[in-house]
């Protein structure tokens, strides 16, 4: 699926969905974007729009589309939204291994690893070609109003024992880098399930 399509979330479907992403991930030593995390997701709609929570502005997730192409340019791997309030986070899927975030060459500080540079420029990128188009009336039919508001979701890494310097690495990356006033998140597989198993529980009592 290529452009956005309506989708209201069916917690109980979500619940066996996240079921099947845990097994996954327990299966795999890890995670290969190509090979396993976007076929996963390609025919599991519920479990994407699960997503939809990291940007607290979505109430009611309705909108989704994998593998979103972004006026001819750049494709994004996720995008979920909220159509009525005009609130979308962009998802990039990357490996899911130990070392996904930080390089794990001996040294005291250890480097960011490639891939998630990449996709962090991959998320700047789009953030670009989003504003530039923004005046169109494509943008405002897709979207549903020109002031829409985009943030960037990393997806990266499984098993990884973070030592507590990188925790602080990766939280004040989080909580200070922003690019054109936008936030970049970035969380591990391990952490969408738990994240996503509470909500269920909590909100949609599945």
């Amino acid at each position: 699926m290529r452009r956005l399509a309506r989708h209201n979330l069916d917690p109980a479907a979500a619940r066996v969905q996240l079921t099947e992403l845990s097994n996954l991930i327990a299966t795999r030593s890890v995670l290969r974007e190509r090979d396993d995390v976007l076929p996963f997701f390609r025919t599991r709609p519920d479990i994407c729009l699960m997503f939809s929570y990291y940007l607290p502005d979505i109430k009611e997730p309705d909108w989704f589309a994998i593998e979103f192409v972004i006026y001819g340019d750049f494709r994004a791997d996720l995008i979920v939204g909220d159509f009525n309030a005009k609130r979308y986070m962009l998802i990039e899927f990357e490996d899911g291994s130990p070392n996904s975030i930080f390089s794990k060459k001996p040294k005291t500080a250890p480097a960011w690893a490639s891939r998630m540079e990449g996709a962090f420029s991959q998320i700047v990128d789009w953030y670009y070609k989003l504003d530039d188009m923004k005046a169109t009336n494509d943008f405002a039919n897709t979207f549903g109003d020109r002031d829409a508001v985009f943030e960037g979701l990393i997806v990266t890494g499984k098993d990884m024992k973070l030592a507590p310097q990188e925790k602080a690495r990766l939280k004040w990356r989080i909580e200070n880098v922003r690019v054109a006033s936008k936030k970049i998140n970035t969380i591990s597989f391990d952490e969408f399930v738990e994240d996503a198993d509470f909500r269920l529980r909590r909100y949609h009592n599945v």
